[in-house]
């Protein structure tokens, strides 16, 4: 409920001046209003003076939304995110974060900078992420982990938006991933005569899973042949007589208990042996190949009699660490040894199979398959191969000086079996140029998590190279550069003209505010190749990214569509190099001289309702302008809630009246209601009233907004009209100024009916 003395000062329409009266006419007006507006009942409860004059607290800035739940392998192409609904927002905003898994299998949490915004202006408490169009087994996305933070926004009505959700925090679920199809299928390839027995791993939340069969390669045409539950991971597929020797494609696939299904596997293929069949090859291995060559693989094996009259051929298969399809490689060999060069890759392990065909040398046609040899992943000797391998982990981190760079990495592939590499470091002074050789030879380090860690003279960029016992060298590796210095100087301006940006109200939000200048200097010590700009309301969390591309440019406009006016925003300016990569920064919360906490300037109008509000405030102060005839005459003064003193004047003047009213370095708010945060508006001068027997008049005096508040200017009174004891007519003059008392936006009128509303 409203004060008393707000419901008066409404009435009178008087909000920004002093009330004004005459004798025997406007001294009375909210007295006698009053009464006929508010009912005296004895029968009724009491009620107190404070009671009248209770107010709710303001919402100025919307509550963080709670019950955060991701979807958690749900479903195979999106992921589900949702959250309780927050009083008084209109929509949420929803950003996300992707941790991949790092060479060792381990997952990094990722920081505030990681996160993207993936959806603004979401009406609803559901969002639903599409993560993959059109999915497959090999989607490497299976493999990632997903963090979503949600903040609720209102820009319409004015109010802040909300700090984000914390994804790691206990009681938000703010991780999720994907579905995944069942991966690792195996299909016997001749272990029977009978059966063929298909197998794969367990994917977490599976009910069931469904398996076809097709007798195409490509997987076309497969039909549903039958299901299993949830707690099994193999199947045997009793196979007829006429069947035998036949080629069948598998492929399975998982269904949740909502009835969710993921993609289809990888396809599998097995057969039965048919009797007469040869037997497997024995003694299957990858010669040399543990990191010896750098292009190719050559695997042997031991010879298959055969029976006489039937010519002995083999065909060569193999998988690989990143795909468990089997690809077949070579049919027809007669010879028991095989160099594979085709599109090997480093950093994936290569698994070989042999089978052995028997062909009846008077009927071409009668072919008989032996069994595949056990030479796979899961085979005590596996046929285990790959070609020397540069790390893919190479990271370039603070050294112990200013001129020196840790580089780290995980070992190079085939490290875990034992096998002993050195590593030769190269640098370059760009991007687009030459790597020259930095240092040979180097071991490095082993730290707690299992990485390398060497130091080396600080450089542009760098790569790495493995190489073996054998002198041989890979590859370069992915480029590595360190991270560049946080800028110096971030500073933000405050309610201060922005060039370009303040054509009287022109180029604000909806609320009345201007833009925000940052600006920085480089590092001294570097040469960032760009910029990211974050803003929050506080200074240590919730921080969101402004631009979606680093700038090159020592400075940024925030436009912010939410900036309201009373609000503090701090700034963190985040260097990157030319990778991209970045996370040195200015430190709002350590800040003590708030160079990073800026807020924009106001229009006039706007200005001018956040300066009256201060006004309204102190007139709920004064108990003889409330009063009836000449007992309204007469001197006063109230103190601010926080400084400062209001001094009121009624006097006799002529055949009417006229009142001072002096504000002495007066406050009654604090930014934020935040004593830390200092004083809103601090005010001085006069808000003076003359009026006739008729209550007319005008108004007169200039009230001053100190450099000491939070939005400096002044009001001049003298153009403002009064009619029948109320504001009805003209205007007040009004000038903003920035933190160092420059004119921001130079005396202009605002229209008597700013405030009044």
């Amino acid at each position: 409920m409203k004060t008393l003395n707000k419901l008066c000062a409404s009435k009178a329409r008087i909000l920004p001046p002093a009330i004004i009266f005459s004798v025997t006419a406007i001294l009375s007006s909210c007295y006698a209003w009053f009464e006929d507006k508010v009912t005296y009942n004895d029968d009724t409860e009491s009620v107190t003076l404070s009671t009248l004059m209770a107010e709710d607290k303001e919402v100025t800035k919307l509550s963080t939304p709670e019950q955060v739940i991701v979807s958690q392998g749900l479903y195979k192409d999106k992921i589900a995110i949702t959250w309780s609904s927050v009083d008084y927002a209109k929509s949420y905003r929803v950003e996300r974060a992707v941790s991949v898994p790092n060479s060792d299998g381990t997952y990094t949490v990722p920081d505030e900078g990681d996160y993207s915004v993936i959806k603004e202006y979401v009406y609803d408490t559901v969002y639903r992420d599409t993560i993959l169009s059109s999915p497959s087994y090999s989607d490497s996305e299976y493999t990632y982990i997903y963090y979503y933070r949600i903040c609720a926004e209102n820009v319409g009505k004015g109010l802040e938006s909300s700090d984000y959700t914390d994804p790691t925090e206990d009681l938000t679920d703010g991780t999720g991933w994907l579905l995944p199809p069942p991966s690792n299928v195996e299909a016997w390839k001749g272990k029977s005569t009978s059966e063929i027995q298909i197998s794969w791993s367990e994917v977490d939340g599976a009910s069931y899973y469904y398996i076809y069969r097709g007798e195409k390669e490509n997987g076309n045409g497969m039909e549903y042949i039958d299901s299993v539950r949830g707690n099994e991971t193999s199947y045997s597929n009793s196979i007829l007589t006429s069947e035998q020797g036949t080629e069948f494609y598998y492929k399975v696939c998982a269904i949740t208990s909502t009835g969710e299904s993921s993609t289809y596997s990888a396809i599998a293929m097995g057969y039965t042996l048919l009797d007469g069949a040869p037997s497997a090859p024995d003694n299957v291995k990858v010669v040399d190949g543990l990191g010896t060559s750098k292009e190719s693989l050559t695997v042997s094996w031991d010879d298959v009699s055969v029976a006489d009259g039937y010519t002995l051929t083999y065909s060569v298969y193999r998988t690989s660490s990143s795909d468990s399809t089997y690809t077949c490689l070579k049919t027809g060999l007669s010879s028991t040894s095989y160099t594979d060069s085709s599109s090997l890759k480093t950093g994936v392990y290569y698994y070989y199979y042999v089978q052995s065909v028997s062909t009846d040398d008077s009927d071409s046609t009668s072919v008989l398959k032996g069994a595949f040899s056990d030479s796979g992943s899961d085979s005590d000797s596996p046929a285990i191969g790959f070609i020397l391998s540069p790390t893919d982990s190479l990271s370039a981190e603070d050294g112990d000086t200013d001129s020196t760079i840790n580089l780290t990495w995980y070992p190079a592939l085939g490290a875990e079996l034992g096998i002993s590499y050195t590593y030769n470091i190269y640098y370059s002074d760009s991007a687009s140029s030459d790597y020259e050789p930095l240092l040979y030879g180097v071991t490095g380090t082993e730290n707690s998590s299992g990485y390398l860690v060497y130091e080396v003279t600080k450089k542009s960029f760098y790569k790495i190279s493995t190489v073996n016992s054998s002198g041989l060298e890979s590859s370069l590796s992915s480029a590595a550069a360190p991270l560049p210095s946080a800028p110096t100087s971030v500073t933000a301006s405050k309610t201060a003209y922005v060039d370009g940006y303040m054509d009287e109200n022109e180029n604000t939000n909806s609320l009345g505010v201007f833009p925000v200048k940052i600006t920085w200097s480089k590092p001294s010590d570097d040469e960032p190749y760009g910029y990211y700009v974050y803003r929050s309301t506080s200074r240590t969390s919730s921080f969101r990214k402004l631009n979606s591309a680093p700038t090159t440019e020592l400075y940024y406009i925030d436009e912010n569509t939410s900036a309201k006016a009373g609000t503090y925003y701090y700034y963190k300016v985040v260097s990157v190099n030319s990778l991209g990569q970045g996370s040195k920064s200015n430190d709002p919360s350590t800040d003590t001289s708030n160079s990073c906490r800026g807020w924009g300037a106001l229009t006039r109008d706007q200005w001018f309702r956040e300066y009256n509000n201060t006004i309204k405030q102190s007139q709920t102060k004064m108990t003889l302008m409330y009063k009836d005839g000449t007992s309204a005459l007469g001197t006063e003064t109230a103190s601010g809630d926080i400084s400062g003193t209001l001094y009121y004047n009624a006097a006799m003047s002529g055949i009417g009246a006229y009142i001072t009213m002096l504000y002495t370095n007066y406050a009654d708010y604090y930014v934020g209601d935040d004593s830390s945060l200092g004083v809103y508006f601090l005010l001085n001068g006069n808000t003076n009233t003359s009026a006739n027997m008729s209550a007319n008049g005008n108004m007169d005096g200039t009230n001053t907004a100190s450099t000491d508040g939070m939005y400096p200017g002044y009001a001049v009174y003298d153009n403002l009209v009064i009619k029948s004891g109320a504001a009805g007519g003209g205007s007040y003059t009004v000038c903003t100024k920035d933190k160092d008392g420059n004119v921001v936006l130079k005396e202009g009128e605002v229209d008597w009916t700013v405030g009044e509303e």
